[in-house]
């Protein structure tokens, strides 16, 4: 058998530990609001929620559409082309969960 490399395995131990000694950052920022900023109503929740599901279904329609406009295409056309439209599907699905994360779960 090989032996394992040293410098591999502290640089493994260092990004392993990381996460770990964050972890009361994590707590800071899922803590409670203030008893004085009172609930969220469902008006407020419905705009989130349909912000939400209108950026996941311009994610789907960015790819039905490159499907539908590359149609006639060869494959070695089409497949970059497709495969751009997929990143953008899943920039718009990231920044609709980052939206909705930042301005409507995380707000007191």
């Amino acid at each position: 058998m090989k032996p394992i490399d040293g410098s591999k395995c502290r640089r493994w131990l260092r990004w392993s530990v990381l996460p770990i000694v964050s972890m009361p950052q994590w707590a800071g920022a899922t803590s409670q609001c203030p008893p004085g900023t009172g609930e969220k109503g469902p008006v407020f929740w419905a705009l989130g929620f349909g912000m939400l599901g209108l950026f996941f279904v311009l994610g789907l329609a960015a790819v039905f559409g490159a499907v539908r406009a590359t149609r006639g295409l060869k494959w070695t056309r089409r497949l970059p082309l497709l495969l751009a439209a997929l990143v953008a599907m899943l920039c718009l699905w990231t920044l609709g969960l980052w939206l909705f994360g930042n301005y409507f779960v995380m707000v007191c």
